[in-house]
């Protein structure tokens, strides 16, 4: 697996969201994430994706 750390810096929201549903142990991490760093939950969700969607390898395929 990859080393690279997901990095995160304090930025203003934007104003378009669309609604995307979580489990609650991802939720409940996430939410202790906003605490430490003050970053609004919508953003760390994006900030994960994002770096999901640059990082993924996808393998097999039928």
């Amino acid at each position: 697996m990859t080393d690279k750390k997901l990095v995160l810096k304090a930025e203003k929201e934007s104003k378009a969201t669309m609604p995307v549903f979580i489990d609650t142990e991802q939720h409940q991490k996430l939410l202790a994430l906003k605490a430490e760093t003050g970053i609004p939950l919508r953003r760390l969700v994006e900030k994960f994706i994002e770096y999901g969607l640059d990082n993924v390898v996808i393998e097999g395929g039928d």
